[in-house]
């Protein structure tokens, strides 16, 4: 193999290595410390960073040196998160809405002073100054793994620099960088598929930290004990991991069994069939069954959510004649399966689908299905959608649109839509799903407390509303809390502004600050890499940072979308991001290869693209058929990714400093991150505009530079005469 060869191969891998160990780490932080569940781009912003900074960096060397030293100490650290009482760091923010974490929160105060050490110090400490006590430990904490995170990326960034100034032409070179993050996302999905722990996601990263190490052996040796460790730790551990969550069981002293996912209570198998004790469940069986209690003879039934088969019992023990169960975790599913006291899923009424719910709505359409009784079964994905945004997986389930669709198949005579919702101390969310309700029913629902139950509220709409009502005001067990909701404005969730927890009454002060404080932080160190750099070429481009920011906000758009389109799963994510380096290598390939149109041409072509993204009604489009929302949704999303990407491939091949222009790109997406946190108060589809403007600068500060490279090369050109 040649040295020229050889480089090719090693930007491959670490390319490769570089996205692998990013969603790795934003994975498996968000299920060990969860205050990175909810704050995902933080992680991800700690990743840009370091790579950006590691790309641009001046008279590199030695990259490697502490690489591995650190990757240790981050693996250690998740591994052994519970240990270290890492797993619950409070965010002290009443916009940000964390299980069992909140301002609000009435665990709050006796958990934090049950904490081993922290806790003896809170106990002296009044009520009032316990949250922020525990917010300044968390910001300590957080930023120390922010810091870890950054450094690990600072150095493999330098190495993704170093291959790319001797990988040759810079989009051949650029071109090499997308294949080998292309093969980093797809041998992450096959770990998905599989369900493998975390063990063997760090083995790739081992492996690849290994060989880029000018001590080998050393590393080897280090990374080796470090997986021994983790391997032997997990083996005795009865954790299972899904395409999305940590899963832990254990018994209970019900003769049953209590999950939970990410170290958060998610659901009780619960054995309220004829043979349990039925005082002591009192509740949770009032709770299920209500459904079905407010029903004429139960027929055809669809339970979105259905978990580990809580609600397919009840309506089995209804006598409903046939029960369509949608889980989106395959394990979840299996594990009640196995695991449930009643059997609900051995039944021959049962159908279990493992999909999304608006997606299965979407499907069901299709078939010309109608159903008795629609059921949302304490839907609650506690992760988000993808490691670029941070939405949730349930959250396209509680707008407008989805309760429209699912009304929609209901039995036009008598059909019943019922949302339970575990809504405890947060009125703002119970308001929410209420006024939502009411504008997708065309009138009042109901809602009431059949049940004290993990203080649920269930929500009913549809035909047989009258019906039911009168029904429950035969209950005097059930109470009526409608009247109490309605009178509180919310505003409703939508398929464009989908947050379904903000809270209307606060202001994200702590979170927002967070993302102004990474953002100086990081201004200020990409001055101080800009300024020891000294040439000319080695500043911060500014044309690939905005567009680096740009593309952050339409990648993310995009997904939430075609999500909407096709199921909030771990499958489309994989789609997506595939088909966004695809297209991106196509891109680089048709500049390289053929004569393509001007740049002002195709930025005109872009912001086209992003206006017809911004006015296509994307909900509606859910009323087709798979083909249709393919091509068009497909289409419309795929238009101004590949235009962007060949307006950066056609900078890019004109570019003196290959790894100084991605590094400004990859510093880019931090802004373009920062700026999707503001979609909670604009909406989705505003992305596409603030994409537009983003853009626009891109493309005012290439016809800058090209407006004073061309005086220097006139004087360059007389010199020579």
């Amino acid at each position: 193999m040649t040295s020229f060869t050889a480089s090719k191969y090693r930007l491959f891998v670490i390319s490769a290595m570089a996205l692998y160990t990013e969603v790795v780490l934003i994975r498996w932080m968000s299920a060990e410390i969860r205050m990175f569940a909810y704050l995902k781009n933080f992680t991800l912003f700690a990743c840009f960073l370091g790579l950006g900074l590691g790309m641009m960096r001046r008279g590199r060397g030695r990259a490697e040196k502490l690489l591995a030293i650190l990757m240790a100490a981050m693996v250690l650290t998740l591994a052994f998160a519970p240990q270290l009482h890492l797993t619950r760091l409070f965010f002290p923010d009443v916009g940000v809405y964390q299980w069992g974490g909140n301002l609000h929160s009435p665990q709050l105060l006796p958990a934090a002073r049950t904490l081993p050490f922290l806790g003896a110090v809170l106990r002296h400490v009044p009520d009032s100054f316990v949250p922020w006590m525990l917010g300044l430990f968390a910001l300590i904490v957080g930023s120390a793994l922010f810091c870890l995170v950054l450094s690990i990326f600072y150095r493999i960034g330098i190495l993704v620099g170093e291959c790319l100034q001797a990988a040759g032409p810079p989009l051949q070179a650029y071109t090499l960088n997308l294949a080998g993050s292309l093969a980093g996302t797809l041998a992450f999905a096959a770990l998905v598929f599989f369900s493998l722990p975390p063990w063997a996601w760090i083995l790739p990263v081992f492996a690849g930290l290994a060989y880029f190490s000018s001590q080998r052996t050393r590393d080897a040796l280090i990374l080796g004990s470090v997986l021994v460790v983790i391997a032997m730790t997990e083996i005795r551990s009865p954790v299972q991991w899904s395409p999305y969550y940590r899963i832990t069981y254990v018994p209970t002293p019900e003769r049953s069994y209590r999950l939970d996912v990410d170290h958060d209570f998610y659901q009780d198998l619960l054995n309220l069939g004829p043979s349990a004790n039925t005082s002591a469940l009192e509740s949770p069986r009032r709770y299920y069954d209500f459904p079905y209690s407010i029903l004429p003879p139960c027929g055809r039934v669809l339970i979105i959510g259905a978990g580990t088969g809580n609600d397919v019992a009840a309506a089995l023990r209804a006598q409903c004649a046939s029960v369509d169960a949608v889980e989106i975790d395959p394990a979840i599913a299996s594990l009640g399966r196995q695991l449930h006291p009643e059997r609900p899923y051995d039944s021959s009424k049962v159908r279990l689908h493992i999909n999304d719910g608006r997606a299965f709505f979407h499907q069901a359409r299709a078939a010309g299905q109608r159903f008795d009784v629609i059921v949302f079964g304490l839907v609650d994905s506690q992760t988000a959608l993808s490691v670029m945004s941070s939405l949730r997986l349930e959250f396209f389930l509680y707008s407008r649109e989805s309760f429209e669709e699912a009304i929609s198949l209901l039995d036009p005579q008598h059909g019943l839509f019922v949302v339970g919702f575990s809504i405890g101390w947060k009125d703002w969310v119970a308001q929410r799903i209420y006024h939502t309700l009411e504008l997708a029913n065309r009138g009042d629902p109901l809602a009431v407390n059949a049940s004290n139950y993990l203080g649920t509220v269930s929500f009913v709409a549809g035909p047989g509303l009258p019906q039911a009502a009168a029904r429950i005001a035969q209950m005097p067990d059930v109470r009526s809390i409608g009247p109490d909701l309605a009178r509180v404005p919310a505003r409703p969730v939508r398929d464009d502004w989908p947050f379904l927890y903000q809270n209307p009454r606060s202001f994200p002060f702590v979170y927002l600050g967070s993302l102004v404080l990474v953002l100086i932080a990081g201004a200020y160190l990409v001055r101080g890499a800009v300024g020891r750099a000294g040439a000319s070429q080695n500043r911060l481009d500014w044309t690939m940072f905005f567009m680096g920011s740009a593309f952050l906000l339409v990648e993310t758009k995009n997904l939430s979308q075609l999500s909407l389109l096709f199921g909030a799963t771990w499958v489309t994510n994989a789609v997506v991001f595939s088909s966004i380096f695809a297209m991106a290598i196509a891109a680089n390939l048709i500049v390289e290869r053929w004569l393509v149109p001007r740049l002002p041409f195709l930025f005109a072509a872009l912001w086209v693209a992003l206006l017809l993204s911004y006015f296509v009604p994307f909900s509606e489009l859910t009323q087709l058929s798979p083909i249709a929302r393919g091509l068009i949704g497909g289409g419309v999303t795929a238009l101004p990714v590949l235009f962007s990407s060949l307006i950066f491939a056609k900078m890019f091949q004109q570019t003196s400093a290959a790894a100084n222009a991605l590094g400004s790109n990859i510093l880019g997406g931090l802004f373009g991150g920062a700026l999707e946190a503001f979609s909670i108060f604009f909406g989705i589809k505003a992305m596409a505009l603030l994409a537009i403007a983003v853009y626009g600068a891109a493309a005012f500060s290439n016809q800058r530079q090209a407006a004073e490279v061309l005086p220097e090369l006139a004087t360059a050109s007389q010199a020579a005469e």
